[in-house]
C-alpha cells in the first residue's frame, strides 16, 4: 500500500504539473482572445493549486492531457479530439466536454461553466469524472 500511495501522489504531482503547468490545452485557449484576456483562466486559484484537479482520475490517470499541442498548428485541437484515451470511457468526456461547439457553450460561458463543469457536486458525482 505504501508503494501504490507513493506511486499515486508522484503521478497526482506529475498530472498537476502536465495539466496546469504545461496545461497545452488552457494554453491552447489562452491563445486565442477567447481566453487571452480572461482572469478566470489565466490566473484562478482554482486551477492553479486545486488538490480536486491534482488527484483527480480523470487528470491523473490521462496521458493525453498536456503533451499533444503545438500553439502554431491550427490542427492540435482536432487532434486532441481525435486522439484516443486509453484509460477511460471518454465517449461522455468528448460528447460534454470537448465537443468543440458544446465546449465553448457549456465549458467556456462564465456562469455555465461554474454550474456545470466546477459546482462540487455535479463534478464528482457524474460519470464525466469517473473519469
Amino acid at each position: 500500500n505504501k508503494r501504490l500511495l507513493h506511486e499515486s501522489q508522484a503521478h497526482a504531482g506529475d498530472a498537476h504539473h502536465a495539466h496546469h503547468v504545461a496545461d497545452a490545452h488552457h494554453a491552447h485557449h489562452a491563445a486565442n482572445a477567447h481566453h487571452a484576456a480572461n482572469a478566470h483562466h489565466a490566473a484562478n486559484a482554482h486551477h492553479a493549486a486545486n488538490a480536486h484537479h491534482a488527484a483527480n482520475a480523470h487528470h491523473a490517470a490521462d496521458a493525453n492531457h498536456g503533451f499533444h499541442f503545438n500553439l502554431h498548428d491550427n490542427n492540435s485541437h482536432t487532434l486532441h479530439h481525435a486522439k484516443a484515451n486509453a484509460c477511460f470511457d471518454d465517449s461522455h468526456h468528448d460528447d460534454a466536454h470537448h465537443d468543440g461547439a458544446h465546449h465553448d457553450d457549456a465549458h467556456h460561458d462564465g456562469a455555465h461553466h461554474d454550474d456545470a463543469h466546477h459546482d462540487g457536486a455535479h463534478h464528482n458525482a457524474t460519470t464525466h469524472h469517473l473519469h
